[in-house]
């Protein structure tokens, strides 16, 4: 179906303009190009629209009817448009996010609480997966990453370099003390089941190591729970580690060694035609982690 909305109009106004002339001038149209629309208009419905002669222009019984029609269906795409109008110039709306899980427990939280404060009309819809969901497919406006990103056709701003670091409890250390890359092959490792290898730098040298798994787990922050009980010795980002008020219960092991970081990423389908809730809240999401690397 063609729903012909610029023809539409167009007769509309002629109908209310009473002429060809009358209603060119008020759309600085050639006169020409009304009336050759207005047959094309014509053509395709295969009616006669309009009784015309030299001096006038007068509806026929199908034009007062389409008419009717015409003017209710431009009344509601002037709404659409002014809807549209409102949601551009309001900071509100509801945005879909999709985000993994452990950043959604251990940050998502304070940021959509804190944004919300500010922009008290945006909702939200997050969904958490662990593994990364089509965006355009899902309708998704927004996506938190870590790691390699492997759609270039997505905008992405990388947020934070999530540095990581080999850890364990001071009571695990202190019955299986970790002096040497060597005695890791020894150590009762906690291993995320994404992370089975761990990379590791010192100045111009890389070691890979294979942890021999003790206890294989798919949450984070289960692992630091076992860390911290002595479990054994895990790699955990930064903020994890330090997430707690009180002081971690967990030391570095091997510090002189650095772990192959990874980065957090906000990612998006497009940079153009987003709404001013959108616009808001990646500004507030760059501005706070900004603010977190100006701190460190």
């Amino acid at each position: 179906m063609d729903l012909h909305a610029d023809k539409m109009a167009l007769f509309a106004e002629v109908a209310r303009a009473g002429s060809f002339t009358a209603a060119a001038m008020k759309l600085a149209l050639p006169k020409s190009t009304v009336s050759e629309r207005i047959t094309s208009l014509e053509k395709y419905l295969d009616v006669r629209l309009l009784n015309r002669s030299t001096r006038s222009l007068s509806l026929t019984w199908a034009g007062q009817k389409y008419l009717e029609k015409c003017e209710a269906l431009l009344d509601l795409l002037n709404e659409a448009d002014d809807t549209i109008e409102q949601i551009k110039a309001d900071e509100n709306g509801e945005l879909r996010i999709t985000t993994a899980g452990r950043f959604s427990e251990m940050a998502l939280p304070d940021l959509l609480v804190n944004f919300q404060k500010l922009y008290p009309k945006v909702t939200f819809d997050i969904v958490v997966e662990d593994s990364p969901l089509d965006l355009i497919k899902n309708r998704f406006d927004i996506a938190f990453r870590t790691g390699e990103l492997k759609d270039s056709s997505l905008v992405s701003y990388q947020l934070l370099d999530n540095q990581k670091f080999l850890v364990a409890s001071d009571d695990y250390l202190l019955h299986s003390p970790i002096e040497t890359l060597d005695d890791l092959s020894s150590a009762h490792a906690i291993i995320h089941p994404g992370y089975p290898v761990w990379k590791m730098f010192q100045g111009t040298q890389t070691k890979t190591v294979r942890p021999k798994a003790s206890i294989k787990v798919n949450n984070m922050i289960f692992a630091k729970n076992l860390c911290e009980k002595g479990g054994g010795i895990t790699v955990l980002a930064e903020g994890l580690i330090n997430s707690n008020q009180e002081k971690s219960q967990l030391q570095r092991v091997l510090p002189n060694w650095k772990i192959e970081s990874n980065a957090l990423y906000i990612v998006y389908p497009s940079r153009k035609h987003n709404t001013p809730a959108f616009k808001a809240f990646t500004a507030y999401v760059i501005e706070h982690y900004s603010q977190f690397y100006r701190a460190r």
